[in-house]
C-alpha cells in the first residue's frame, strides 16, 4: 500500500468547502476523468455507509468505480473507500480553518491487487499524479462556485 498526502489552501470558509465536498454532483466535477458519480444507497449522501457508483473515462476506456463513505465529520473530514477493477483505494479530505480560507489535506492510499500488483512500485507516482489533478480541479471548481 502506498499513502500520499497533498494540501491546498482555498479562499472559501470551511463550511462552504465541506458543503461542496458533501454534494455528490461536485465529485463528478473535480475527480479526474470522472463522467458519472451516482449515489446507489438510500438516505443522505453525507453518511458513513453511503454507496456510490462512479465511471471514469481514460482515453475512451470506461472504468467503473465503486465507492463507500467510511468517515463523515461535518466541516472536518470526509473519507471514502473503493474499488476500481483490481485497485483498492481509500481517500479523504481533512479541512482546517486558516483565517478566512480553508486548508484542505487530500490523502490517498492505493493497494494494487491481482495483475496490478506488478505496478505497486509505481503506486506512489500514480497517487501523486491523481492527487495533483484532484486538487487542481477542486481549486478550480471551488473558485467558480458561488
Amino acid at each position: 500500500m502506498s499513502r500520499i498526502e497533498s494540501t491546498l489552501l482555498v479562499q472559501k470558509s470551511v463550511a462552504e468547502t465541506f458543503a461542496f465536498l458533501n454534494n455528490p454532483e461536485s465529485h463528478r466535477r473535480f475527480i479526474p476523468r470522472c463522467v458519472e458519480f451516482k449515489q446507489t444507497s438510500a438516505g443522505a449522501f453525507g453518511q458513513a455507509g453511503t454507496t456510490v457508483k462512479g465511471l471514469l473515462n481514460y482515453f475512451g476506456v470506461r472504468i467503473p468505480v465503486d465507492y463507500e463513505i467510511i468517515e463523515h465529520q461535518p466541516n472536518q473530514r470526509l473519507a471514502m473507500q473503493g474499488m476500481m477493477g483490481p485497485v483498492r483505494f481509500t481517500d479523504g479530505y481533512i479541512l482546517a480553518s486558516a483565517a478566512e480560507a480553508t486548508h484542505i489535506t487530500f490523502w490517498l492510499e492505493l493497494t494494487m491487487t491481482g495483475f496490478t500488483a506488478l505496478f505497486q512500485p509505481f503506486a506512489g507516482l500514480i497517487g501523486n499524479i491523481h492527487a495533483w489533478e484532484t486538487l487542481r480541479n477542486l481549486r478550480r471548481e471551488l473558485a467558480s462556485s458561488g
